[in-house]
């Protein structure tokens, strides 16, 4: 048996075995195994001064085929903390991911003296858990919004492996949507390309700080926009902003066809 090369894996990769089906023919036989599938879905992440949204569309798929309208793909990690997670990607690791991290944030509770998991605690932990996995990767790609101590949102974004940036984030996107979603965020959340009208192209226009209200505006148009575009988004939008006040959810309805 003859194993193939190392190569970097993605969602539709799979394993090919050769075992001689003969002697005397000297032919091969080759068996697939294919541990990961994409079940399609788009998560966003942007953060303001003192809040952060995350989004993501309630469409499980295989292929041409929808398996559910109400797959939820963001996550509160617990009832009184501002904890968020969303992921998106294979679903079984996705509600591993989740169902991991909301037990280490809970186990972290009741081992801290009723002390709730800070942020960059919670970013550090997942970052070990997805990087614990690297030689069977769990194919999710995750976000995880909160505040610090200070108030100030925290954004960060992985990959398969574990993979993030400490210094956080201010937009965020993953899953089958997302190479068309990031370019309109680049232009509306962090002012990319766009100029200041009596410049005449000249001075680029200033970032300026977003309010929670023009951020859901902004995620129910993105994802509005790839419903259009893209087969394996849609059903419905879960939208759940975190504040200083508090934790508040949204679903409303998307295309669903």
């Amino acid at each position: 048996m003859s194993l193939p090369s190392m190569q970097p894996l993605g969602y539709d990769q799979s394993y090919s075995f050769h075992t001689p089906t003969s002697r005397d023919s000297g032919g091969y036989t080759q068996h697939r195994f294919n541990p990961y599938t994409d079940n399609g879905g788009t998560i966003i992440g942007i953060t303001g001064e003192d809040f952060v949204v995350l989004a993501g569309d309630t469409r499980h798929t295989s292929g041409y085929n929808i398996n559910s309208r109400t797959e939820k793909k963001v996550y509160r990690l617990g009832e009184d903390n501002g904890l968020v997670l969303a992921t998106v990607g294979f679903g079984a690791d996705s509600k591993d991911v989740a169902e991991t991290m909301m037990r280490a944030v809970n186990d972290f509770k009741f081992n801290h003296n009723l002390k709730n998991m800070s942020v960059s605690a919670a970013a550090q932990y997942l970052s070990t858990v997805l990087y614990g996995n690297r030689f069977f990767p769990k194919y999710a790609s995750c976000v995880l919004a909160g505040l610090d101590k200070e108030g100030k949102a925290r954004l960060y974004s992985y990959d398969s492996v574990g993979s993030y940036s400490k210094e956080g984030e201010s937009r965020a996107s993953a899953g089958s949507a997302s190479s068309l979603i990031v370019p309109f965020l680049d232009n509306q959340v962090e002012f990319k390309n766009q100029f200041v009208p009596s410049s005449k192209g000249q001075v680029e226009r200033p970032v300026v700080p977003l309010d929670p209200v023009t951020v859901a505006k902004l995620v129910k148009d993105a994802f509005t926009s790839a419903t259009e575009r893209h087969i394996e988004v849609g059903d419905g939008l879960q939208i759940i902003t975190v504040t200083k006040g508090g934790v508040s959810e949204e679903v409303i309805d998307l295309k669903k066809d």
